[in-house]
């Protein structure tokens, strides 16, 4: 999960908390209260067998399960696998071998010699074999990383990507609360605290693509070679914004928040025209995340992942081949406009066809956590079917009565506290 997807559910958690508290700072009505303690008393009264707490243990287990697997594959796949994608070059293996001599005897017409001599051929012949790339398959990717590090490569570098996005998630919400800015303030803070933290992303990078063990600390990138990460940083940290604030932009112009209340108030008519464009308003926001992430946040990661590996150090290989010279080409970091030289060669010698196999490596990542999703969920609706949908049904219902007067009380304690 990257340090986007941290900003999107704090900003989503703290509206929550927001709505939370005006929803319960509303003193709640005396036939809402009744009511609320008839069916907290409903599961007493029902006379069903008690549910034990040890019933729900498979289902909190295959949650569990559920959960840790698509996490795995969400950093194998969308961060280990990813990077290699991003990085690797064409590789081929040259062939030489003997010439094989004519047989001595030919049914073709003998061949007059020339008048002129001419040199003698080569004796030996040239074959050239392009392999097909390894993370072009998430089996052949992840037979690289086992022969590489052994069955837990394939999470290399999370003890760093969890160090990076904790310092990441900590100083931007310190910062952020701390000046009191909106979603406009907390993405500039966002985009700041990304290019500040530019050589711990880099760690981060290393630690996943490079084939030796070494310690993180020996991998940080020197500072007089840092210069080179601020501007794909500061890209890559403004096309992350840039796929939450443009759609969020798109929602409140098209008014979807308010769709709600116009399909109630249309309720019962059978305007195909309304519907459709109400369809399409709705459609809009999703289109357009996955455009900005296709034509900004994938180019500028590409960038910045493929930047960083070049400034791996030299006695240091990659898992996948990396052509290093084919973004230094002509690129010289110690002059002005070094930097913005590579950041554009770093994305002209990513061609069409990586570009292809790169978004295939997010499809398989999508299938792969759906697919995961879907199990799981069969398994725990079946495992709720054992322990009884009547006796469930009434269970949760008052189990969530209990917890509403449980949080009306508590309300009311701190309100008469207050008033004292």
């Amino acid at each position: 999960m990257s340090a986007a997807h941290y900003n999107l559910i704090g900003h989503v958690a703290k509206r929550g908390l927001a709505a939370a508290q005006e929803h319960f700072s509303q003193a709640p009505s005396a036939d809402y209260v009744s009511q609320l303690q008839h069916d907290a008393e409903l599961y007493e009264k029902s006379g069903v067998k008690g549910l034990s707490p040890v019933e729900f243990l498979p289902v909190l287990i295959t949650g569990f399960i559920a959960l840790l697997l698509i996490g795995s594959i969400r950093y194998t796949v969308g961060n280990v696998m990813a990077s290699l994608a991003m990085i690797e070059s064409p590789s081929s293996t040259t062939i030489i071998e003997p010439k094989q001599a004519p047989p001595p005897y030919s049914d073709k017409p003998l061949e007059k010699e020339p008048l002129m001599p001419v040199e003698a051929e080569a004796d030996v012949e040239v074959t050239i074999v392009s392999h097909k790339p390894i993370t072009s398959k998430i089996t052949t990717t992840i037979g690289q990383l086992q022969r590489t590090g052994g069955f837990f490569s394939r999470w290399r570098g999370a003890g760093v990507s969890v160090m990076y996005h904790t310092v990441h998630a900590l100083l931007t919400n310190f910062i952020s609360a701390g000046l009191g800015m909106g979603i406009l303030g907390n993405s500039i803070v966002y985009i700041f605290i990304s290019v500040a933290t530019a050589r711990l992303h880099a760690l981060w990078t290393h630690s996943m693509i490079a084939q030796s063990s070494k310690p993180w600390y020996r991998r940080v990138v020197p500072r007089q070679q840092a210069k080179a990460l601020l501007l794909p940083s500061l890209v890559f940290a403004t096309a992350q914004q840039a796929t939450f604030v443009i759609p969020l932009c798109v929602a409140v112009a098209l008014n979807v928040h308010g769709m709600h209340e116009e399909v109630m108030a249309h309720h019962g008519e059978h305007d195909c025209g309304k519907m459709a464009l109400m369809g399409l308003r709705f459609l809009a926001v999703p289109a357009t995340a996955l455009f900005v992430a296709l034509a900004v946040l994938m180019p500028a990661a590409v960038t910045l992942t493929r930047i960083e590996a070049v400034l791996l150090a030299d006695d240091e290989q990659t898992i996948v081949p990396f052509d290093r010279q084919a973004i230094m080409e002509n690129v010289d970091l110690s002059v002005c406009g070094g930097s913005r030289a590579l950041f554009v060669q770093a994305w002209r010698s990513f061609d069409r066809s990586a570009r292809l196999r790169l978004m295939k490596v997010y499809v398989k990542m999508v299938l792969a956590q759906f697919t995961v999703a879907v199990v799981a969920l069969h398994l725990a609706v079946a495992e709720l079917y054992l322990i009884g949908p009547e006796r469930l049904a009434v269970f949760i219902k008052s189990a969530t009565a209990q917890a509403k007067l449980m949080v009306i009380e508590a309300q009311q304690n701190a309100q008469n506290s207050i008033d004292a």
